[in-house]
Order: structure tokens, then C-alpha cells, then sequence
């Protein structure tokens, strides 16, 4: 359950519509799950780990033992890295959600998102 405070805070700094709305998909799937958009960065920050915006993420989504996910593939020397650790580097990893249609519509406002940071 996304909280009031957490929307109000995203709303009010500014955020861009599409990111206020992926953390509310995060939020109906996990309660801890926070999305940052780094100023110096073409990326999404999602809890510790940065996740590059060019087009070499490629994503898809998939339900297994019951539980949907949409999955980030990284290519070409991209990867995802954490906040904490400079030098982990992945090419792969997954942000679990709560419906099939979440990690569709996440998957949207992701490749929105890239057009919208793109531009400014």
C-alpha cells in the first residue's frame, strides 16, 4: 500500500508524473521499494540499484511460482550498478510487482520515461 505522505513528498518535489505512478506499482508489491530519478545520471534508481535509461535495457515482464516481475536486460557494456558498491556491475535483474498488468504498464511508463529524460 502506497502511503499518502510518500506521494505527496514525490508530487511535490517535482517529480515527473510517470515516476510518481512506478512507485506506486512498486509500493502495492513491496512496501520498502523507493524510484529515484539521479540528477547527473540517464537512469532510474530503484532502493540502491541504478538502472541505466538507454536503449540497451531491454525489458520484459514474467510470472514464475506465482509472482510477476518485470525483468531488465542490459547490453552492450551497459549494466546496472548500486548506490553503495562502485564496482558491482549486472546485466540482468528484476523488480518484482503485483499483477501482470503492473508489470505492463510499468514496462510503459519505463520506455516514457527514457523519451521524457531524452528530451530535457
Amino acid at each position: 500500500m502506497v502511503s499518502l505522505a510518500t506521494v505527496e513528498s514525490l508530487a511535490q518535489s517535482k517529480t515527473p508524473e510517470s515516476v510518481i505512478r512506478m512507485q506506486t506499482l512498486l509500493r502495492q508489491a513491496s512496501d520498502t521499494a523507493n524510484i529515484q530519478l539521479p540528477e547527473k545520471q540517464y537512469a532510474v534508481q530503484i532502493n540502491q540499484w541504478i538502472i541505466p535509461l538507454d536503449e540497451t535495457t531491454l525489458m520484459d515482464w514474467k510470472k514464475q511460482d506465482g509472482v510477476y516481475a518485470v525483468q531488465f536486460f542490459l547490453q552492450k557494456g551497459t549494466a546496472i550498478t548500486s548506490q553503495h558498491d562502485p564496482s558491482f556491475r549486472r546485466a540482468y535483474g528484476e523488480v518484482k510487482l503485483s499483477s501482470k498488468q503492473a508489470c505492463q504498464e510499468f514496462i510503459r511508463l519505463f520506455d516514457g520515461l527514457r523519451v521524457e529524460r531524452k528530451r530535457s
